[in-house]
């Protein structure tokens, strides 16, 4: 039997190609940040700079730097490099593949300067990706120069005793903005961030901005500690908490950040629950080190230890699922007596009583605002097919809940809108959001705020009943008209 051996060489355009991944420049920013925690001095705080001046991109750190043996490995396509370095129990990966997909996702043109604590010189590389893809495939095609010199005159490190810069240029995307970077690096490193580690982002003018752990504003005292310990041999452990956010989320903003290593891995994961507008006040933040890390270090793998996790966790929260229903049907958000109940029962269940939640960095002990402790006056429940103050009651007793909520928009093309929700069961209303957007020049004007309410409701009573019920334009201006007449008649009497 005749045998061929093939010389397995990938083609040298896949450096080009590499980086043609979904990431988000912050995102394949904050994947250069977790080289940086990885390579952590002993036990020194980490000060990490992301210098975004100049149409260049430098991510730089104290770190403890590499020598040429590991520099010479890390330059290698998908080298293990938990073979080569010691990361420690809670590297956030091994694969050596992050930093080229980053810094190809980021620019066309990125080097690496080095300085380990054990050396007295500085190390350099650079990566053309032009070059690459003008390469002939063959054993030769990735060959890497290092450079080594006391102390190169372009490197952003060298005044320094250890550390490692990433330096980009040739962006893909000129018109990466500071705040969205500073606001992803907030959240991702939450938990290094309050550990003490700091990242500095320096803007193009050259002003400098700290990033702050990710502040949440949750109602007060329904914050819920997690530490389950669970799997046949008790090998996966969950820590954190969950919440009841202070408004209902049509945006996906909610669920769980899932954090592995105190990197963020996944965002606003709703897999624990049954996404509705009605579980929409669900918040939450957890570790799971025990995942296991993807090659971008975000996403979580379908492991067996993830379907574990959902189970068990989906039982966990069932409690305050069905607390986030309460606050959320009929407007119980501002009935304070309401709320009171659903609130103490919810501690009840998870048997923490009802304690204030810690404010360290979360907004969670703020009060609801006046206009949510409002308690609005029902109108005639006699009439049918009108909108009462917190529902509107169609003929045959349909319910469908009224929930009001002020918000400021960068785009707006009206002053207000509307979310229509189908019931979550059958023991469940339908639920009409109306929303207000605050800053539209209508508002400018002086207008009484109950005559806001009067035309943002109106206008959504009729839109749900044509655009979502499929009620005739003439019988859904009918039930509009009937109930502004009634609202208005009720107010003056």
């Amino acid at each position: 039997m005749a045998k061929r051996v093939v010389k397995n060489y990938p083609s040298p355009r896949l450096m080009e190609t590499i980086g043609a991944t979904n990431q988000k420049p912050a995102e394949a920013i904050g994947e250069l940040v977790a080289n940086c925690f990885d390579a952590r001095y002993n036990d020194e705080k980490l000060n990490i700079t992301i210098d975004m001046r100049n149409g260049n991109i430098v991510v730089m750190d104290n770190g403890k730097g590499m020598t040429a043996d590991v520099l010479e490995k890390a330059v290698c396509i998908a080298e293990d490099m938990s073979k080569h370095i010691e990361r420690g129990e809670g590297a956030k990966g091994h694969f050596g593949m992050g930093f080229k997909t980053s810094c190809s996702t980021l620019g066309k043109f990125y080097e690496i300067y080095t300085k380990s604590a054990n050396e007295d010189t500085e190390l350099h590389v650079e990566f053309d990706i032009k070059d690459y893809s003008n390469r002939p495939t063959g054993k030769d095609a990735w060959d890497v120069v290092i450079e080594e010199e006391k102390s190169f005159i372009a490197s952003p490190i060298k005044n320094m005793t250890h550390g490692t810069a990433f330096v980009i240029k040739r962006l893909n995307d000129r018109h990466t903005f500071a705040s969205s970077v500073l606001e992803y690096l907030g959240e991702a490193f939450k938990g290094h961030l309050e550990r003490g580690d700091k990242i500095t982002v320096i803007t193009d003018e050259g002003s400098k901005y700290e990033a702050i752990p990710k502040q949440y504003n949750f109602i007060p005292n329904t914050k819920i500690i997690i530490d389950e310990t669970f799997g046949s041999n008790d090998e996966y452990h969950i820590t954190g908490w969950v919440a009841l956010d202070s408004q209902t989320h049509n945006d996906g903003l909610y669920g769980f950040n899932i954090y592995r290593n105190n990197q963020l891995v996944e965002k606003w994961d709703k897999s624990w629950f049954k996404p509705h507008l009605m579980t929409s006040r669900i918040i939450g933040e957890v570790n799971m080190d025990f995942l296991e890390a993807t090659f971008y270090k975000q996403g979580t793998q379908q492991s067996d230890s993830w379907e574990a996790s959902r189970s068990h966790m989906h039982e966990f929260l069932k409690d305050i699922v069905s607390a986030s229903r309460d606050v959320s049907r009929k407007g119980n958000i501002s009935k304070p007596t309401e709320l009171k109940r659903i609130v103490s029962k919810l501690n009840a269940d998870y048997g923490t009583g009802e304690l204030t939640s810690s404010n360290e960095t979360d907004k969670s002990a703020e009060k609801i605002s006046p206009e949510h402790q409002k308690k609005e006056t029902s109108i005639n429940e006699s009439i049918g097919a009108i909108v009462k103050e917190e529902s509107l009651i169609l003929k045959g007793g349909q319910e469908i809940a009224i929930v009001y909520l002020e918000k400021e928009s960068d785009i707006i093309d009206a002053p207000f809108d509307y979310i229509y929700q189908e019931p979550l069961d059958e023991d469940d209303n339908a639920e009409l959001q109306v929303i207000l957007f605050k800053n539209h020049q209508l508002w400018e004007k002086r207008i009484d705020s109950e005559v806001q309410k009067i035309l943002a409701t109106s206008d959504a009573i009729y839109r749900v009943l044509v655009e979502k019920l499929h009620y005739e334009t003439s019988e859904s201006l009918m039930i509009r008209n009937e109930w502004i007449k009634e609202r208005t008649t009720k107010k003056e009497g």
